[in-house]
């Protein structure tokens, strides 16, 4: 065999070799591009549903439970993907190894766009405790104590759940614990993003119940800014002003109106105990924070 043959033959096997990658790089491709419209297709037909089918417009019903299940898994992030949400939440904890689930995120199918809008927020959890996380930046961006439930007894007299314990114990004045609040967010760029208070206005507050029971407020606000809304902000509640402009009217027959753009004043708030217990945290500095989703 000659070496031109040899070439040949090795080049033919190279091009073939390399061919057939290209082939399943693009099956693969079109499968995953596949899974994903059929993804989005479910999304749709369970939006559908529960905007149309009376018996999902009962929001305590099992069948409601379960269909925001099933929505809220469909639109969640692969998992190795919210694997460094889960890290921002534990490093805002300091806890290494604390145990934190997913809960929910804000995405949403559009049917007026025909289109899934990606979500803004997803919610974790940890114990009796809620973190909303921007999935952009993996950043936490809120806070504070999951909501409580109540009912009643057969008695007629009232149950509550379980409420979250915080500690007073060390007693710090203002001045301390706005120290506190300092340094933690000096301390967690990784949790909660570079965040510079030196070019924000602070405002304190306090809250006394009595009892050594004392919380303290520290609000950071810069200047006031217009902010346009993609998508917009819409709001639906029977307390809406029937003559607004706008005023439309959703598949539950509930009056909704949308917002485009409004006046923000970016903040981030934090509040402590006296004991030095962080309370709550909220960053708004690049706008509302969505709303936490705790099933």
């Amino acid at each position: 065999m000659t070496m031109k043959r040899l070439s040949l033959i090795i080049l033919v096997l190279v091009v073939g070799v390399l061919g057939l990658g290209l082939v399943r790089s693009k099956y693969q491709s079109f499968k995953a591009q596949q899974a994903d419209n059929q993804r989005i297709q479910e999304i749709k037909e369970l939006t559908l549903a529960s905007s149309e089918d009376p018996k999902y417009r009962d929001h305590t019903a099992q069948s409601t439970k379960q269909l925001r299940e099933k929505l809220c898994s469909l639109t969640a992030r692969p998992a190795d993907e919210r694997e460094k949400a889960v890290a921002a939440v534990r490093d805002f904890l300091e806890m290494p190894t604390a145990e934190v689930k997913y809960e929910c995120n804000n995405a949403f199918f559009s049917l007026e766009e025909d289109r899934l809008i990606s979500a803004k927020g997803e919610t974790y959890t940890v114990g009796m405790t809620y973190f909303v996380v921007d999935p952009a930046t993996n950043y936490v961006l809120q806070v504070d104590e999951t909501p409580g439930t109540w009912g009643y007894k057969t008695d007629g007299s009232r149950w509550f759940s379980d409420q979250k314990d915080y500690d007073y114990s060390a007693n710090y004045s203002q001045e301390e614990v706005e120290q506190i609040a300092k340094g933690f967010i000096a301390r967690h760029p990784s949790a909660i993003g570079n965040i510079d208070l030196g070019k924000l206005i602070l405002e304190t507050g306090k809250k006394d119940s009595g009892n050594g029971r004392v919380n303290y407020f520290f609000i950071w606000r810069g200047e006031a800014q217009t902010v346009q809304h993609n998508p917009p902000l819409e709001t639906c509640s029977e307390d809406l002003d029937k003559g607004a402009d706008n005023l439309y009217y959703n598949g539950n027959g509930v009056p909704c109106i949308k917002v485009y753009e409004s006046t923000e004043t970016p903040s981030i708030s934090i509040a402590f105990t006296s004991g030095g217990q962080l309370i709550n945290f909220s960053n708004e500095l690049n706008g509302p924070v969505s709303r936490a989703m705790v099933q």
